[in-house]
């Protein structure tokens, strides 16, 4: 049964790195592959503790996210309405994007981040030059955020792999 969850965990790892680097659920499939190798093997190697650890990081990681967003946007002056259109953008982007072979989702968030950010700042603002700034600094916020989901995910993979390696 150990081999099975190891095999598992694995692929959960690097399925899950992919997926985060094309701004998809990674780092979901990941913390799911950790839970089900804790599961498999009875939680001898990963226990609740160390479970429940992985589990704040990844939470961590979906709040980053929406800071980094936030923060970009802001960072080149964005009302809270066009940060809010980022946000949706964002989701809606990833989602629709998805439909076209996981890397439409990547496209999708970028794609979304910007339009929501910009057409909320226009509509609102009324300023085309602003808007642009606004949806180009959600852009780079959601950027920011990816990196940092794929630096939480080779946290949440390292300390997995540390307690086999130790165990």
């Amino acid at each position: 049964m150990e081999i099975l969850a190891t095999i598992i965990l694995i692929l959960a790892s690097i399925i899950g790195v992919i997926l985060t680097i094309f701004a998809a659920f990674g780092n979901l499939v990941i913390l799911g592959g950790i839970g089900l190798y804790a599961l498999m093997t009875n939680f001898a190697v990963i226990n609740y503790k160390i479970l429940i650890v992985i589990t704040i990081i990844y939470l961590f990681g979906e709040l980053l996210e929406y800071i980094a967003v936030t923060f970009g946007a802001k960072k080149l002056g964005a009302s809270n309405k066009a940060i809010v259109g980022a946000i949706i953008g964002g989701i809606l982007g990833a989602v629709f994007g998805a439909g076209f072979a996981g890397i439409g989702a990547f496209f999708g968030a970028f794609l979304g981040v910007f339009l929501g950010a910009f057409i909320i700042e226009l509509i609102f603002e009324k300023d085309f030059k602003q808007s642009v700034k606004s949806g180009l600094g959600g852009v780079l916020g959601r950027l920011g955020a990816m990196v940092g989901k794929l630096a939480i995910a080779l946290v949440m993979i390292s300390i997995c792999v540390y307690k086999i390696i130790v165990s």
